[in-house]
């Protein structure tokens, strides 16, 4: 397990007698947090996940009122060395990375704190909430924070995993408007991380994901929260070239992605049945110029609901995105941004889709083409940098994201061998042709992939062990919370 487990995504196994004694524990000691199989707590918590492939039966749920709850239970979960899964909001669809079967789930369900400095210069925001929580509360301030595009997605997670944020081109990843972290390590200390105390941790929590503790509270700088001109454009099949072609040019040298007040987040929906190929996009600007779209509206749509108005409003719209009926996979990979990149995306994935999943009961192929633009990753850097430390100088990428949603679990192994096979085509065309780029978003990646490894083109990863030796040099965080992606030794 613990060699397979290096730098990968990783399931969990049973460990039922461990995990009785640690439940007995944590239920003598917070019996009104320690939630029981059969209980309606216990079947909420478990069952709160982005996709139903993550859904795993933990031996008992302990849901935290704070960092001290979190110490204490680390704690007796160390002492038997008891198997755990913690769970902010449960949306990356790696089996095993916010749940276990037959060991603990730490639910942080109730840290939902929500508190502004009397400068309003820093939001402090629980890892409990979701980022739709989160802009509907700083909304009345006139303040903006970096965060998720979509309203259901958690907090925890995402920051932990730097975050792609509609405002990255102007401040980076969104872990880089972090300025404090509340952390409950694997002794069960209480740290105050920031550019200041603990700056190894600081830097390492900037895209290391769940490897060097609890992250309990988070700090987030505060940015001008003036009205946005954003929306959600919609097409039928006819438009698809026409937007294919206007994203190729938001991509390329002078199009949108030389903008740092603009962001789009394409989609391109395949028909799993027919192979016919639909368009949407989420389209963003902080400025007056809205020029960058002009590609974009000025084309036939189904819906366009783009317009001046307050960012909460705008994201109000992905509300629907997080039902969490489905069962669903995410895989990821890198390109430099260009339109041959797009093309490439395109040809490499779409041919394949009916062939391998039209007698399946997948309803949904999207692949969602993600432009980075080199001012992002120089804001990344300004504001201190990262684990995941992307040069500007390698140019513009596409954070490409694969996403496949379907509804029969016997379809399961069928649906993970496709997306498997895409990416790994993808790749290997994308090398042949050097338009690789070696990066994979952690909150998009999948079953086996290894983002860490490319951090830093290969760099980060030696002092991120380093920084996790020196704060877990047990490896709790490594072997007992075994799900999710692993540094490793």
């Amino acid at each position: 397990m613990l060699i397979m487990c290096l730098t990968l995504a990783c399931g969990v196994g049973a460990q039922s007698p461990l995990t009785n004694a640690a439940c007995q524990l944590l239920a003598t000691q917070y019996p009104q947090q320690l939630y029981q199989p059969g209980s309606p707590s216990y079947s909420n918590e478990t069952r709160s996940f982005w996709s139903k492939t993550t859904i795993l039966e933990p031996y008992c749920v302990f849901s935290p009122q704070n960092a001290n709850d979190v110490a204490a239970a680390l704690v007796i979960l160390n002492s038997p060395q008891t198997q755990f899964a913690v769970r902010g909001n449960g949306h990356m669809t790696v089996k095993g990375a916010a749940s276990t079967n037959q060991g603990v789930l730490i639910a942080l369900t109730k840290l939902r704190e929500t508190t502004m400095n009397p400068e309003q210069t820093i939001a402090s925001v629980g890892p409990g909430l979701t980022w739709f929580d989160v802009y509907n509360w700083i909304e009345p301030y006139g303040k903006a924070v970096l965060g998720g595009r979509y309203a259901p997605v958690g907090v925890s997670g995402y920051l932990l995993g730097g975050g792609i944020s509609y405002y990255s081109g102007q401040y980076g990843w969104a872990a880089n408007s972090v300025l404090g972290y509340e952390l409950v390590t694997a002794d069960s200390k209480i740290l105050t991380v920031s550019q200041t105390s603990y700056t190894d941790l600081f830097w390492a929590l900037k895209g290391g994901s769940g490897n060097f503790g609890v992250v309990t509270r988070f700090d987030l700088a505060t940015h001008p929260g003036s009205d946005v001109y954003a929306g959600t454009v919609t097409y039928d099949s006819s438009a698809t070239t026409s937007f294919v072609e206007a994203l190729e040019a938001f991509v390329s040298p002078g199009g949108g992605i030389d903008d740092p007040y603009s962001a789009i987040l394409p989609n391109l929906a395949i028909d799993p049945q027919s192979g016919e190929m639909t368009a949407n996009a989420f389209v963003f600007n902080n400025a007056n110029d809205t020029s960058s779209f002009t590609n974009f509206t000025t084309l036939t749509t189904l819906t366009n609901t783009v317009s001046r108005r307050p960012y909460d409003n705008f994201i109000a719209e992905s509300v629907s995105s997080g039902n969490r009926s489905f069962r669903d996979v995410f895989y990821a990979t890198g390109l430099k941004a260009s339109s041959e990149s797009i093309r490439l995306i395109i040809d490499t994935i779409s041919g394949d889709v009916v062939a391998a999943l039209k007698d399946t009961s997948a309803s949904s192929i999207a692949l969602s083409i993600q432009p980075i633009g080199k001012s992002w990753l120089e804001a990344a850097r300004g504001a201190g940098g990262d684990a995941i430390d992307l040069d500007p100088n390698n140019g513009d990428l596409i954070a490409m994201n694969l996403y496949v949603e379907w509804s029969d679990e016997s379809d399961d192994a069928v649906v993970a061998q496709f997306a498997q096979d895409a990416l790994g085509t993808l790749d290997q065309n994308s090398k042949a042709a050097s338009l690789y780029y070696p990066f994979v978003y952690i909150n998009d990646a999948g079953m086996g992939e290894n983002p860490f490894l490319l951090y830093g083109t290969g760099t980060s990863l030696p002092t991120m062990r380093a920084i996790r030796q020196k704060y877990d040099p047990t490896g709790m965080f490594q072997y007992l919370q075994p799900g999710g992606f692993k540094l490793g030794v």
